[in-house]
């Protein structure tokens, strides 16, 4: 705690970060403020494995330098209780909700057996994050920007508090449709949602490095990013937003056991239950206010499907399970199992992905958004840009916007969002990747709303 004020976040384009902390019952939150401290307020919330202000400073700066940004009042609040040095505190009667597995398929007993620390649970995070809001800095209404947990954090907040949104911009994240038989899907190469029974064990910072290092056992990196990124200088803003992605693995051994606390309680398909689950009084999907869903645009896209691919040479599997590359533990075995292309000749292993790149398709037969948005490809299970059907329906229900920054897909009627955008160039972590289209995105919302 002797160094909690030490924590700094450089100037970004031009703009201006301020740090700060917020106690609420006796932990001290870290938040961010940028752009105009009398304009209307925009909260933002970020992921779990990335730095939750230091990663979304490039979105907030894009997003203060809109054209219509001097309008509004920035804060951005780290995902509840991940701070560096956040004490675990397990009270010894809350226990985990749900069990863990190591790749590729072993159960690790933890359900009602392993004590947690029950202020990670994810309704006692969305309490955490009002009372940060209300009580911390009498903020009632505001306008959202999530992105994955955080997304997930915002979902159930704003769920049993509508009237506090202004508007709601989500992003990375699933929505209701989510079938418990796709994990199986895995045996096949297939991967679907992200591995939160992985996540609650020490297995995943391995996934996690081979994933973003070597594009295993699936890409978790826009081609193109990739591309342009991973030989940028790296003290330029390019090269900064790769080290940030690429350092993700490399957070504290603590940290990666705070986060074990979050998905020891919580599960993807629970996740996505919760959101039309009027049990409690309350849904998302029963709400109102203004709300967008932002997707990368490289979502599910074949590896053999990449401009450039070529099969992965058997001699550099070979090298790779010896040891040499980026892929660690199980995971180099994949490259024998599964597909594996090199789609560049780019540094270590950043040209290789295996099977596909991300994991949450909007359209075909696995579509997290059915009733949603227009399919593109009807029982489809992978991108294809090249199919007819794709292209007809892409021609007739995607619309390019803020110069091709991102694209609107149309939604259906009766449907629960106003908006679904697909963020040009972008896989999963679109507001470190293209933090600009991101920004247009989520500002034109917010403005027309």
């Amino acid at each position: 705690m002797d160094n909690i004020l030490d924590f700094k976040i450089p100037t970004t384009n031009g703009v201006d970060f301020d740090v700060d902390y917020i106690e609420i019952e006796g932990h001290k939150h870290r938040i961010a403020y940028a752009g105009n401290p009398e304009g209307i307020p925009v909260v933002v919330m970020m992921g779990v494995f990335e730095d939750s202000l230091l990663d979304a400073r490039w979105l907030v700066s894009s997003m203060s330098n809109h054209p219509s940004g001097k309008n509004y009042r920035f804060i951005t609040i780290t995902v509840p209780f991940l701070e560096e040095y956040t004490e675990i505190k397990i009270d010894g009667s809350t226990l985990s909700k749900y069990d863990g597995l190591r790749p590729p398929n072993r159960k690790v007993p933890m359900k009602g057996s392993l004590a947690v620390d029950p202020r990670f649970d994810l309704e006692n995070c969305a309490h955490t994050l009002r009372s940060i809001l209300i009580d911390g800095l009498k903020i009632e209404r505001a306008h959202f920007v999530g992105h994955d947990r955080g997304c997930i954090i915002m979902d159930n907040m704003l769920a049993e508090t509508p009237d506090m949104a202004l508007s709601y911009s989500r992003g990375s994240q699933g929505w209701t449709k989510f079938e418990e038989e796709w994990t199986k899907l895995v045996d096949d190469g297939i991967f679907l949602g992200p591995p939160h029974r992985i996540m609650a064990t020490d297995s995943f910072p391995p996934l996690l490095k081979s994933a973003i290092r070597g594009g295993a056992p699936f890409g978790f990196i826009s081609p193109s990013f990739a591309e342009e990124a991973s030989v940028a200088e790296s003290d330029s803003e390019l090269g900064e937003r790769w080290v940030a992605i690429q350092n993700m693995p490399n957070q504290s051994k603590y940290f990666f056991k705070l986060t074990r606390q979050i998905f020891r309680q919580t599960d993807f398909l629970d996740e996505g239950k919760r959101r039309t689950d009027m049990s409690r009084g309350f849904s998302i999907s029963n709400t109102s206010f203004p709300m967008m869903q932002f997707q990368g645009s490289d979502e599910m896209i074949l590896a053999k499907d990449l401009p450039n691919a070529k099969k992965m040479s058997l001699l550099r599997k070979l090298a790779g399970l010896l040891g040499a590359g980026q892929v660690a533990g199980i995971f180099r075995f994949f490259r024998f199992k599964f597909p594996t292309y090199t789609f560049a000749d780019l540094p270590k292993d950043f040209g290789i992905i295996s099977n596909h790149t991300g994991d949450q398709p909007y359209w075909g037969k696995w579509n997290f958004w059915p009733d949603d948005v227009e399919d593109l490809l009807p029982g489809g299970e992978f991108q294809d840009r090249s199919n007819p059907t794709w292209q007809k329906n892409y021609s007739k229900f995607v619309e390019k916007k803020a110069g091709g920054r991102y694209s609107t897909l149309k939604t259906k009627k009766g449907g629960r969002f106003s908006r679904f955008t697909i963020i040009t160039d972008a896989l999963h972590w679109t507001h470190i990747e293209r933090p600009e289209n991101v920004a247009f995105a989520c500002m034109d919302f917010i403005v027309d709303n």
